[in-house]
């Protein structure tokens, strides 16, 4: 088994066993180790999704802890670097495409965390834009 594998798999263990500091240990670590490996390896998109993946447990850990502000920032690391990814110049586009098709996957766990945990009128906007975004390009492709 991978490093990051085992990393996620014991912050898990600790998670369902309530040891929030060492699920977040744990966590943090898996997402800095596939960070390091997915930017020596771009277009391994297991490690995209594995590195998204850590960010939204450290999201869901913190959320338990009634941690709302912090949750968010932790849903919106991938979502933001992928929608960056969308508009620089420097990745080719193969890349763009990964982060496109990523962004639908960062996206909705935003969306969902708005409807149990209030936002300002204009997050809740720029949710709404742009979920109709990638809701016309979703009809764009068929």
């Amino acid at each position: 088994m991978h490093q990051w594998q085992s990393l996620l798999t014991d912050g898990n263990d600790c998670f369902h066993k309530k040891n929030w500091l060492q699920a977040e240990y744990y966590y943090k670590e898996a997402a800095c180790h596939l960070d390091t490996l997915w930017a020596a390896n771009t277009k391994d998109i297991q490690l995209l999704m594995a590195w998204i993946c850590a960010s939204h447990n450290l999201a869901t850990l913190f959320e338990v802890q009634n941690n709302p502000d912090l949750s968010l920032q932790y849903l919106l690391i991938p979502h933001k670097r992928m929608l960056s990814m969308t508009t620089s110049d420097e990745h080719c586009e193969d890349m763009k495409l990964i982060a496109s098709n990523a962004l639908k996957i960062t996206f909705m766990p935003i969306l969902m965390f708005s409807k149990r945990h209030p936002m300002c009128p204009s997050c809740q906007q720029s949710l709404e834009e742009f979920k109709q975004d990638l809701d016309a390009q979703q009809c764009d492709l068929h």
